[in-house]
């Protein structure tokens, strides 16, 4: 798919600032409100732009966002996409993904406690544990989100959770604001206001509470790259001996480039693990070769997977709003 340079530079500031109004957006790239709208619907259309979700730190919310990877045997490509369909209805699970390599099936869940990860995996996994040859069960501690120089280069922008778990307080109205902007961050105020019942500046002071607490980070555009030709990546990196201080120059070293989307620390596996863009296979090794060479004597080992699906995170879900 070609883009021009009007649509990179959209795309480009969408991405880590989906709030971003359309005349805002227009002052930016140079066009009316008008033209930068219908750009934007045209992008939607042909499923460059996935999604609107607001990045919420869940550890403020006293839970954690566990990675689960499933190596499946003895299903068909329609029975695994039926049920992949099944779990993304689950209101705990944040997103699900289709991989290739090692593992299949790649999905993501929060939860407060490891009985609860328990209780939700056995409703996931109802009638289908003959189906799991493997599981790999890995606990986020702390991931960081940065835009990407794919489209356009601009001034890097972050988010960035917490690795100190929480327990903030939240009402049954902010829990639906901040279930509306998980599922589309560009809904108007307006909008937002009255499917809650407050007014636009009730809805607005509240929205910047949680973004005061950090509860919410940042407002992402989920952008297809494969749509233009890249290939999505998962890459493990296992280190000889963590500390925070290797982990902080790794994470500087991988924000620096262009095609990092995230980087991630969890418990469980690897002791490093990032996504990133590539245009084919060979760039990819060699960008796994400049990784290797920059801390030649603290990694022990490398591994990666292509994500083939993974159309967007939904970070919260609540089950007492239905959106519309």
């Amino acid at each position: 798919m070609e883009l021009d340079l009007k649509d990179r530079k959209i795309l480009a500031e969408l991405e880590m600032n989906a709030r971003i109004t359309h005349a805002e957006l227009g002052k930016v790239v140079g066009l009316s409100k008008q033209v930068v709208k219908y750009r934007i619907e045209r992008l939607e259309k042909e499923n460059l732009i996935q999604g609107y979700n607001a990045i919420v730190d869940l550890s403020k919310l006293g839970e954690v966002i566990y990675v689960i990877y499933l190596k499946l045997i003895k299903i068909s490509s329609v029975q695994e996409k039926v049920w992949m369909k099944a779990i993304e209805k689950n209101t705990n699970v944040l997103g699900v993904g289709k991989n290739a390599g090692h593992w299949d099936m790649t999905f993501a869940i929060r939860c407060k406690n490891n009985q609860e990860l328990d209780k939700i995996f056995k409703e996931i996994s109802s009638g289908k544990s003959d189906r799991i040859k493997e599981k790999l069960i890995t606990g986020e501690i702390e991931s960081v989100y940065i835009n990407l120089g794919l489209l356009h280069k601009g001034k890097k922008v972050e988010f960035e959770t917490s690795e100190a778990q929480e327990n903030i307080f939240i009402d049954e109205t902010d829990k639906k604001i901040i279930n509306y902007l998980s599922n589309n961050c560009r809904i108007s105020l307006l909008d937002l206001s009255e499917k809650l019942g407050l007014s636009p500046n009730g809805a607005k002071n509240r929205i910047k509470q949680l973004e005061i607490k950090k509860i919410i980070i940042g407002y992402k555009t989920k952008i297809n790259y494969e749509k233009i030709g890249y290939l999505h990546f998962r890459v493990f990196l296992h280190l000889n001996k963590f500390n925070k201080e290797l982990y902080n120059k790794i994470k500087s070293f991988l924000k620096s480039k262009e095609n990092v989307e995230s980087v991630s620390r969890y418990i469980g596996y690897a002791d490093v693990d990032f996504r990133c863009y590539s245009k084919n296979i060979v760039e990819l090794y060699q960008f796994i070769s400049d990784i290797k060479d920059k801390f030649l004597q603290e990694i022990i080992e490398v591994n990666s997977m292509p994500i083939f699906s993974w159309e967007k995170i939904i970070y919260y879900k609540s089950t007492s709003t239905k959106i519309s």
